[in-house]
């Protein structure tokens, strides 16, 4: 499926303007300006502000919009380029291709913006500073709308959020053959994923790419990447990667033992993170709130820990001190779209549950129908964490010590993650195809 993002753009549009009906005036978007490394002339890479394409369709910098609430009409400011661009950046478009290629009703140059503000009777931006200060600048209503907009995705936008997954995806099982224990580094394993993004149509990842070996695995935002590859074939690569596709991020995680083969406390704990994700991708539809899918990942983890010997003790105690949030010391996943943490996670009015773990949940909302979010439960055996639980007797007398500290001497963490769409009475998982049972890891990493 071919996604016109000037189609895509025109239909955000009108996704904005029903949210604020009943307001006058105009909408005012800033895109992202040129810029350049501090104290020199080079430029840094440019990546689109998201709420500006998500009403444009416009990657390029420098650009600005306006989009009138009783007109319905769109325009697109365009920078009044150098006589020397073309020089060092190319032929300049003309207006008239950018009004062709974006669809906009109408494209000036920048110079004319202050006086399209100036005669409108409101303008409602994201944020005030934005603009100089003025009586009739308001972001009161402008960025509920549009993250109102942005959390129920349309068809055109899960079409390019399955784009970024198959290449993501595909990615992932590219270092699941490529992997050999004592061989390369994470950087290697880092690099060959970039370049299998880049070659298929992705140049840019989502985010930071962790690809953690070992230990390193406990470090939930790991991003060094520089450690060389285990020599043990028991020991397991985390790698949280993906790319975005046309600004649409994918987020996918999956846990591998570099020999091809889960083994020992490394199997035990992969199975566990395992049972928790399909617990809830099985319960996961519309209606259901996000919050009890953090509480069910958690419960289903602590039966894991108690099977597993790690803790014990009576159920309702080990809820009530936070046991398995020792091990699970996250939110349970988060919307994704044209950011990897996308907005709309928390409503006005809405606060976080002061909780361990749950704290961090990233999202407190009832699912609806169009929403992505990813579900990445995971097992950690987070150094910061244990030395103080294991400090304190009243949380100490739920742990078996010397199997916790057995599985914190090899095991850093596992974490498996996908990015599914909510339905009425279900889920479309866009990566659940990526190999995550462990007999189909081991067969795609015999071969």
């Amino acid at each position: 499926m071919t996604v016109s993002l000037a189609r895509l753009a025109a239909a955000n549009r009108n996704k904005i303007l029903a949210n604020l009906a009943g307001r006058t005036g105009i909408v005012y978007l800033k895109g992202n300006p040129s810029t350049t490394r501090k104290w020199t002339d080079t430029d840094t890479p440019h990546r689109q502000e998201s709420f500006f394409f998500y009403a444009t369709g416009c990657k390029e910098n420098d650009y600005h919009f306006t989009l009138d609430l009783a007109s319905k009409k769109a325009t697109l400011f365009m920078p009044k380029f150098s006589d020397d661009h073309a020089l060092w950046s190319g032929t300049p478009p003309t207006a008239a291709e950018v009004q062709q290629t974006y669809a906009v009703d109408a494209v000036l140059t920048t110079d004319q913006l202050d006086g399209v503000l100036a005669a409108a009777s409101v303008v409602h931006v994201l944020d005030k500073a934005e603009l100089p200060a003025s009586s009739k600048t308001t972001d009161e209503f402008l960025r509920t709308a549009m993250t109102n907009a942005r959390v129920i995705k349309s068809d055109d936008e899960l079409a390019l959020m399955r784009i970024a997954a198959k290449i993501s995806g595909e990615a992932h099982i590219e270092l699941m053959k490529a992997v050999r224990p004592g061989q390369g580094s994470e950087r290697e394993m880092h690099a060959l994923f970039e370049y299998s993004c880049f070659r298929k149509g992705a140049p840019v990842q989502a985010y930071m790419p962790i690809v953690a070996v070992g230990r390193g695995g406990a470090v939930l935002h790991y991003g060094v990447n520089d450690k060389p590859i285990d020599k043990d074939p028991n020991q397991l690569l985390l790698v949280d990667a993906a790319c975005e596709y046309n600004l649409y991020a994918s987020d996918i995680t999956r846990t591998f033992p570099l020999g091809g083969k889960f083994n020992g406390d490394f199997k035990t704990t992969y199975e566990i993170v395992l049972e928790a994700q399909k617990v809830v991708l099985d319960t996961l539809k519309a209606g259901v709130e996000w919050e009890d899918m953090h509480r069910l990942a958690a419960k289903t983890i602590l039966h894991g820990l108690v099977k597993a010997g790690l803790v014990h003790g009576p159920e309702d105690e080990l809820v009530k001190n936070h046991i398995a949030a020792l091990f699970f010391p996250h939110g349970l996943g988060h919307l994704i779209g044209i950011d990897v943490h996308d907005c709309g996670g928390y409503p006005a009015g809405v606060e976080r549950i002061q909780e361990p773990g749950i704290r961090y949940l990233r999202m407190r909302r009832t699912l609806l129908a169009g929403m992505v979010v990813t579900v990445e439960p995971g097992v950690y055996f987070v150094d910061a964490i244990l030395d103080p639980a294991l400090a304190d007797p009243n949380i100490r007398k739920y742990l078996n010590v010397d199997v916790v500290e057995r599985f914190r001497r090899t095991v850093g963490g596992v974490r498996i993650e996908d990015d599914v769409v909510i339905l009425e009475n279900g889920i479309e998982n866009l990566t659940g195809w990526v190999p995550k049972e462990i007999a189909d890891i081991e067969s795609v990493m015999a071969h």
